[in-house]
């Protein structure tokens, strides 16, 4: 099984924020919610794995300092991130809860040819040349968000619009660009409507800040903000950016910060050389690695291959920041030229394991979305496109919620006992806190602690307790299982909420080949 939870719909005005905010977890429980309910979601086990404490601790530390002081997230990955509309909702519904501190990156996709986040449009003048992580050749080195901008053209600019004006985002009064800082670059001017006086940025040698300029506002951010390129000395060749954050000086509130590339994969990441110099002005306390789907795109699962390409991402973040927390979530069922792809339930029980073996966060979204070939009931509930790979506004809305209410119904789990935080291996967290058995209104889903029918028909789940009744006949320690036509040891696992590394090890399994009529051990 799976846990997960969802959505947090509190506002908080900033003369609130200025105050000290105890969160506890019946406020978070209280109000999770979501925009549908599907039987073939699993709502009432969304939450995070995690097998030491300290793997997710600072996180949810920080959290609860949230009032006094800014907790920053950074998630990374593909087109499912790039279009921003799940992140969006989990910076939208943490940021109500836990206060404003800034939308994060953004960028001029429209110079990169490809396009912007779902709540923003971009366009640009002049001749750009770009690189993105999924180029073949890579002419301009990557900073954090895969993609760079370059022009020699003098009168090149570009333009980021969101499409609504927010009273939160008039909070925005700093701007953070990364780009090139040197005396043979052009500068760079803004302005926040088309009719106010521009404002330079120079981007000249800066000692002690390499390729990273703090720029403090001059007037109220709405929705608008335009740049042109200046050249004022003969020295100066081009102008090459990496990317801009939108941030709030007060330390307070989340700082949520989206970056991804389509069709990237966990190789792209490795190409983005300037990622490690640009973390350390990022300074994560989340992040979340959001890869996958490109990776199993060819239907090969190749464990050596994610666990030297994850391993070498998560040595690169530990670098700058050792004590980070790093969550990993697997990925949804999905399919490529009409083949499901199967290995997907593969990934997902590697992740497992490797987030066991590095301390770090585990958020098993394959599963929580429905497990294999879902992905066709998403099409058919209307919230996933016909490529069965991507979601329609309303799917990545709900995928948005499931991804954040895991993180808070661990939180709140945290918040009522920090000493039973850990989730072992899919099963049902027994006792469950008592804040978790709040019903938010008729309109949102049941979160009482019993299994979802889907479980029930899969096995009935036993679960541990303390000290089992007296009067019970003892229970085996473990059941049998006939291998037939079809089964392999990852289908067995998923189905008896195992995995596939203990399946071998009590069955003393030297290879995944099975015969049918096999005997295997249960756990």
């Amino acid at each position: 099984m799976r846990f997960k939870n969802f959505f947090i719909l509190l506002t908080f005005s900033n003369s609130l924020l200025s105050q000290k905010i105890t969160f506890d977890s019946a406020s978070i429980v209280s109000n999770i919610s979501y925009s549908k309910k599907l039987d073939f979601i699993e709502y009432k086990t969304n939450e995070l794995e995690f097998y030491t404490l300290n793997a997710i601790k600072p996180f949810f530390e920080k959290l609860k300092k949230s009032a006094n002081q800014q907790v920053r997230v950074l998630h990374i990955g593909d087109s499912h991130v790039q279009y921003d509309r799940g992140a969006g909702e989990m910076r939208n519904s943490f940021q109500a809860l836990f206060g404003f501190s800034g939308r994060g990156f953004i960028f001029p996709y429209a110079a990169g040819g490809t396009h912007a986040a779902y709540d923003y449009k971009t366009t640009a003048t002049g001749k750009w040349y770009s690189s993105r992580n999924i180029s073949k050749e890579i002419n301009y080195p990557l900073g954090v968000s895969g993609i760079t901008i370059n022009t020699k053209d003098t009168t090149a600019g570009f333009l980021i619009q969101f499409y609504n004006s927010s009273v939160e985002r008039n909070a925005v009064d700093k701007l953070n660009v990364f780009a090139k800082t040197s005396d043979s670059s052009f500068h760079l001017k803004y302005r926040l409507s088309p009719t106010s006086d521009w404002t330079l940025i120079s981007l000249s040698a800066i000692p002690f800040s390499q390729n990273f300029v703090e720029v403090m506002l001059n007037e109220k951010f709405d929705k608008y903000i335009e740049f042109k390129v200046l050249k004022n000395d003969s020295i100066q060749r081009n102008l090459e950016l990496y990317g801009i954050q939108l941030v709030s000086s007060k330390n307070q509130g989340i700082l949520y910060n989206s970056v991804g590339i389509n069709g990237a994969s966990l190789q792209s990441f490795m190409k983005q050389d300037l990622f490690v110099d640009q973390l350390k002005y990022v300074k994560p306390d989340l992040v979340i690695l959001d890869y996958g789907t490109n990776d199993l795109a060819g239907g090969k699962f190749d464990s050596m291959y994610f666990d030297r390409n994850l391993g070498q991402s998560i040595r690169r973040i530990r670098s700058v920041i050792p004590d980070v927390c790093i969550l990993i979530p697997s990925i949804q069922d999905f399919s490529v030229n009409g083949r499901n792809i199967a290995i997907t339930s593969n990934y997902s029980e590697f992740v497992r394991e490797f987030v066991k073996k590095n301390n770090l966060i585990f958020y098993d979204y394959y599963w929580i979305s429905g497990a294999r070939k879902s992905m066709k009931k998403w099409y058919n509930s209307g919230i996933a496109k016909s490529d069965f790979v991507h979601l329609t506004e309303d799917g990545y809305f709900l995928k948005g919620q499931l991804y954040g209410n895991a993180i808070l119904n661990s939180f709140a789990r945290y918040l009522s006992n920090p000493k039973d935080s850990v989730i072992y291996d899919r099963k049902i967290i027994a006792p469950p806190i008592k804040d978790t058995l709040a019903i938010s209104d008729s309109s949102h889903v049941n979160l009482k602690n019993e299994p979802s029918e889907s479980v029930k028909k899969e096995k009935k789940i036993e679960i541990k307790k303390t000290e089992p009744p007296k009067d019970k006949k003892k229970i085996p320690s473990s059941k049998m299982y006939i291998v037939k036509k079809g089964d392999t040891l990852s289908k067995i696992a998923t189905r008896y909420k195992t995995s596939v590394s203990q399946l071998k090890k009590i069955n003393k399994l030297t290879s995944d080949k099975l015969q049918i009529g096999q005997k295997l051990k249960l756990p």
